[in-house]
C-alpha cells in the first residue's frame, strides 16, 4: 500500500516507523516549515523521513491545485494524518484509491478539534485514547474504524499522557492498518449526541482564578503543565507559573488567592487548598516553593490575584 502521510512531530514519527512495519511504501511526509526546531522537547518526523530518505515537503497550503496535483501523481492507495494543522480539501482526498484517514488522540466524538490533550486533563477526564477514523467534510467527524482507550491517572500531566497517546498509537497503528488492507475494519458513523469540540487554548487562557476549587485549579495546573505554556497567577503585576502542585483537603475560611502558609506553601482556593510544589518565573526555569517564597518575599499577608 502507498502512502501520503501528512504528519508532526511525535504522533507523525508513530505513524512513519508503523506504515514502515507493515511494508507500507511511504511516498513522501508533509509536515510544517521548522519542525524539527520548533521544539526540541519532542521528536521530529521530518528527521526521522529524512533520514530514510523519504521526500518532506512543506506547503503553506495542501489544497492548492499544484499540490493537488503532485499527490495525485503519486497515485497513492491511502493518505493518513496525524496532529496535521490543515484539513484536506476533497480534491485531495479524491486522489488515495482508498481514501484518508486520521488518527485523532480523543475518544471521538468527544474532544473533537485541538487541545483535545490539554482539555481532557482540565476538565478531570478520567479515560481519553486514540480514534482512526476516516476523513469527511465534518474534521474530526468521519466514520470510526477502531479505538483504543487510555487511562489517565492523579499523576499525568500533559507530557506524560502526551506520551501515553503516542505509545498506543505506535502499538496499535500496525494492526489497524492490517485490518485496513484486509478490507476487515468495519466503519461506523459518530453519534452526533456525543460530540464535543472544546476549542483552542492560548496561553492567556492558562491564568488560575482562586475562586474555583483547588481540584480545578490543579488540573489546570496538570493540563498546560511544561513544555506547554502553563498556568499562571499574578502578584500585582508580576506573573509567575505554578508547574506543580497538590491539593490539600482542608477546609477554611480565608479569601482565595490568599497564601496561608509558605512551608509548604498553601494557598486558599474557593475550596480546599493548593500546595505550591514547583513553579517559574518564565516558560524556562524551575523554582521550587521555597525559592518561589524568597523571590517574591511571600507571607501570610500575600494575596495573589
Amino acid at each position: 500500500m502507498k502512502v501520503v502521510l501528512y504528519a508532526y512531530h511525535e504522533m507523525g514519527c508513530a505513524a512513519l516507523e508503523s506504515l514502515q512495519e507493515v511494508g507500507c511504501e511511504v511516498a513522501c511526509v508533509f509536515t510544517h516549515a521548522g519542525a524539527s526546531q520548533e521544539n526540541s522537547f519532542f521528536d521530529s518526523v521530518e528527521t526521522l523521513a529524512q533520514q530514510q530518505q523519504i521526500p518532506v515537503f512543506y506547503a503553506d497550503d495542501i489544497n492548492t491545485p499544484e499540490w493537488v496535483a503532485k499527490v495525485a501523481a503519486l497515485q497513492p492507495d491511502a493518505i493518513f494524518t496525524l496532529s496535521y494543522r490543515q484539513a484536506l480539501c476533497p480534491a485531495l482526498i479524491a486522489t488515495a484509491k482508498k481514501g484518508a484517514f486520521n488518527v485523532h488522540a480523543s475518544l471521538l466524538p468527544a474532544y473533537r478539534g485541538r487541545a483535545h490533550l490539554n482539555w481532557v486533563i482540565i476538565r478531570n477526564e478520567r479515560e481519553t485514547g486514540v480514534t482512526l477514523h476516516r476523513i469527511n467534510p465534518t474534521p474530526d467527524g468521519g466514520p470510526i474504524l477502531a479505538q483504543h482507550r487510555v487511562a489517565i491517572t492523579d499523576e499525568d500531566d500533559a507530557l506524560s499522557l502526551h506520551r501515553k497517546l503516542v505509545r498506543t498509537t505506535r502499538e496499535h497503528m500496525p494492526q489497524w492498518l492490517r485490518g485496513l488492507q484486509a478490507g476487515s475494519l468495519i466503519e461506523r458513523a459518530q453519534d452526533e449526541r456525543l460530540a464535543s469540540e472544546p476549542g483552542q487554548r492560548k496561553p492567556e487562557d492558562g491564568q488560575i482564578h482562586w475562586q474555583q476549587s483547588a481540584d480545578e485549579i490543579h488540573c489546570l495546573i496538570r493540563g498546560v503543565a511544561y513544555p506547554w505554556p502553563g498556568a499562571y497567577s499574578l502578584i500585582g503585576e508580576q506573573r509567575f507559573i505554578v508547574w506543580k502542585s497538590r491539593v490539600v483537603a482542608q477546609p477554611h475560611q480565608y479569601a482565595p488567592g490568599k497564601i496561608i502558609s509558605t512551608d509548604p506553601l498553601y494557598v486558599a482556593c474557593g475550596q480546599n487548598v493548593l500546595e505550591i510544589v514547583a513553579a517559574g518565573l518564565s516558560h524556562h526555569d524551575n523554582l521550587n516553593a521555597a525559592q518561589l517564597v524568597q523571590h517574591f518575599s511571600l507571607s501570610s499577608k500575600t494575596q495573589l490575584d
